[in-house]
């Protein structure tokens, strides 16, 4: 996985500027509150799409029972796992590898077969308590880390310079993520690049993380995916 790619099943649907890659990841946000049904969009639309990619629902809520419930519409997908913006600590994790248990016995899914991907932001406790993860669970597979949810949970202003560069804070919770992901074999994924820097910007600074150590990057537009696939794969 070079890029993981933050959408709802309905703008897949809609986008024509999308192009298939195996190395691209989907992060399935939900469209709907959790406690509704079929929250993140249609069950066959996101069937599809999991037969050529990867596919993560993105989980909001430490809620057992919302969990469960808003992943049952989906038993048809052949789902790669789950994004969780919500683990603080080491006991977050293992109570979230619990829960994918359940779910993975209640519906005939192998063992340990969902990953989880860790998204760091939106509380920042988690970029010190979280920094040794050997151990913590076998589903853990990658860390990433989210610059606007960090911006918002320090109540900053700001998160770059004017050359489009991270402020301290925000290049510390980055070097964080690297350091952890790699001292527990993990991939590393930088956070998105913001939407208003032109494209050569976004490309400049794609290029710059890579050769930093991450193993790339998340995005928030097929634009951008675009953009940090012809970087790593160039890697």
């Amino acid at each position: 996985m070079n890029c993981l790619f933050k959408t709802t099943a309905s703008a897949i649907a809609q986008s024509k500027d999308f192009k298939a890659h195996a190395e691209l990841a989907f992060a399935i946000l939900p469209e709907k509150p959790a406690r509704e049904f079929e929250p993140y969009g249609s069950p066959e639309a996101l069937a599809k799409l999991s037969k050529q990619n990867q596919v993560y629902f993105v989980l909001n809520d430490p809620s057992e029972n919302i969990i469960l419930s808003t992943l049952k519409p989906y038993t048809a997908v052949k789902q790669s796992g789950v994004v969780s913006t919500f683990l603080k600590s080491r006991a977050d994790i293992e109570r979230l590898h619990t829960i994918l248990s359940v779910y993975e016995a209640e519906h005939g899914l192998q063992d340990g077969s969902l990953k989880i991907i860790t998204e760091f932001g939106r509380y920042p406790a988690a970029l010190n308590t979280l920094t040794n993860l050997n151990g913590a669970s076998p589903r853990i597979s990658v860390l990433c880390w989210n610059e606007e949810v960090l911006k918002i949970a320090l109540g900053a202003k700001l998160s770059r310079d004017e050359k489009g560069q991270l402020l301290p804070p925000f290049e510390h919770a980055r070097t964080q993520c690297l350091f952890a992901a790699r001292a527990a074999h993990m991939l590393p994924l930088d956070t998105a690049v913001p939407a208003h820097l032109p494209p050569a910007k976004m490309l400049e600074l794609i290029d710059m993380v890579a050769s930093q150590g991450f193993s790339g990057k998340t995005a928030n537009s097929p634009e951008e995916a675009n953009l940090i696939q012809q970087v790593f794969t160039a890697q």
